[in-house]
């Protein structure tokens, strides 16, 4: 598998998410010692929103994130699509 890490600064995450997430991918997102595992089904027409049905052994959910609420606490992203994981780090 192709893995590429990058570093993105706050301000740039939400039109990075817009011009690259495609629906159906693998989502991962680490914020605020919180951890989202899914695959996402909806990105509104702005990337602010993300719609993820939940992977786990007790979750199989489906969850809305709204990405601006939590940017300040998000650690690291791992968007994984077509055998490619793109590992994102959100740096100040």
């Amino acid at each position: 598998m192709n893995m590429v890490n990058i570093n993105l600064k706050e301000d740039d995450l939400i039109n990075f998410i817009w011009s690259n997430f495609k629906e159906n991918a693998l989502l991962e997102i680490s914020y605020n010692r919180v951890f989202i595992p899914g695959k996402i089904l909806f990105i509104d027409n702005q990337g602010k929103n993300i719609t993820l049905q939940l992977k786990g052994e007790l979750l199989n959910q489906t969850i809305n994130i709204d990405i601006p609420s939590i940017l300040h606490e998000i650690i690291e992203i791992r968007y994984t699509f077509k055998n490619k994981t793109t590992i994102i780090t959100v740096v100040d």
